[in-house]
């Protein structure tokens, strides 16, 4: 039993040190492993489908070119309208900035009149013209625009990722019955794993699509310039757990404020938009998922924080996704850990 105990430290403490490698490797290299991960997510998401098609006697030689370039097309059409977008809003950056300090200014006078306020207008404009400062701006206009830069390569790294990964991973279980032999709680893990992963993203990519399209449509309605690319941004946001559906609602109300001279048209638009997060994200989504595959809020923030320094921004995007896996692993560690023999 001494000599097992002994095992298992031995164990964990080297599992220790090849997590943290990895993490080591996964900054290094994020521009090689990140394309790699949101392909082998968006593999997984299809997988079900390839499954399903392929049971129905569809040839994978047809299913896997036909998936491969629609998911490859529609992803470069809509990174080239969200880059013209941006290039235009950074082209116009100066007049939205102007707009914006003239907004501003109109609101401090409104609020600086009422009685018992006691606002200092002073204070404001100078909080405002630090945070709307040129270099600031343009620093952060530099940056966008620099990573924007970096798609290209990014998206060819993916394209060629997604073109291995999707005819490969419908036949995960021929590989895992050669790596494991007869090991059937191997593959009945992992099967349970890429099960709840690709409900969990595929009802996740719905909910958040639909999020997208009504609030695209809600731009639209209220006459906000740029509607497709406020609902894409939602879409987009919404992976964000918390503060993605806070930012995803507040930002079109920030253009809306710059572009609208009624602010009960500003306000109206504001509580649509954050009604459509509410409806959908505090009472569709929970009664959709259910407890299964949900993290409580520490872990969240967590996982939120820890893949945002590891990756940035897109780490935060697979944030959730990833420490979903995460649970799903630790649940099955125990069918993975060597057992002690009775003899010891």
């Amino acid at each position: 039993m001494e000599i097992y105990k002994e095992l298992v430290v031995i164990r964990n403490l080297m599992l220790l040190m090849v997590g943290i490698v990895a993490l080591f490797l996964m900054k290094t290299l994020s521009g090689l492993i990140l394309p790699l991960f949101l392909a082998l997510i968006l593999s997984i998401i299809y997988l079900p489908l390839v499954l399903y098609l392929e049971g129905r006697r569809i040839p994978g030689k047809i299913i896997v070119p036909f998936i491969a370039i629609f998911t490859v097309a529609v992803i470069y059409s809509v990174a080239n309208i969200f880059i013209a977008t941006i290039t235009d809003i950074v082209g116009q950056m100066d007049f939205f900035v102007e707009k914006l300090t003239e907004k501003f200014l109109l609101m401090s006078t409104v609020l600086s009149e009422i009685p018992y306020l006691n606002l200092n207008t002073d204070i404001l404009l100078e909080g405002l013209n630090s945070l709307l400062n040129k270099d600031i701006l343009t620093s952060s206009a530099s940056s966008l625009l620099k990573g924007v830069g970096n798609f290209g390569s990014s998206f060819l790294m993916f394209t060629l990722y997604f073109l291995f990964l999707l005819p490969g991973l419908s036949h995960y279980q021929n590989y895992v019955r050669y790596v494991g032999g007869n090991n059937l709680s191997l593959l009945d893990d992992i099967e349970t794993l890429l099960k709840n992963v690709s409900t969990y993203m595929g009802i996740k990519m719905i909910l958040s699509l639909t999020t997208g399209i009504i609030a695209g449509f809600l731009c639209k309605f209220m006459g906000l310039k740029f509607a497709f690319f406020w609902g894409f941004l939602t879409f987009i946001l919404n992976f964000i757990p918390s503060i993605g559906s806070i930012i995803a609602t507040l930002i079109p109300s920030l253009f809306g404020l710059i572009q609208f001279d009624s602010f009960k048209h500003i306000i109206i638009m504001f509580m649509l938009l954050f009604i459509n997060q509410i409806i959908i994200g505090n009472f569709i989504d929970p009664k959709i998922m259910g407890n299964r595959l949900r993290l409580n809020t520490v872990t969240v923030l967590f996982g939120l924080v820890f893949w945002g320094v590891i990756w940035g921004i897109p780490g935060m995007l697979m944030s959730v996704p990833l420490m979903v896996t995460l649970k799903l692993l630790l649940e099955k560690s125990h069918s993975w850990s060597p057992k002690c023999p009775k003899s010891i």
